[in-house]
């Protein structure tokens, strides 16, 4: 997983915060705002991989 945090930006929006890569702002990956600090050490360990999440978007849309 890349490790360019500048390409993402993240919205708090009440009680979720949006999270959109610069290179897809078409895709907005919506977190719980309780599950935010879970989320982010997930994403700093290397356990969620957003290359992996993009994949399966894009293969649900094509089904």
């Amino acid at each position: 997983m890349s490790h360019d945090a500048s390409r993402v930006a993240a919205k708090r929006i009440n009680d979720h915060v949006e999270v959109i890569h610069a290179d897809n702002p078409d895709t907005v990956l919506e977190v719980p705002r309780r599950d935010w600090e879970a989320f982010t050490a997930a994403v700093k360990s290397g356990a969620f991989d957003l290359e992996t999440l993009n994949r399966q978007a894009e293969e649900s849309n094509v089904a």
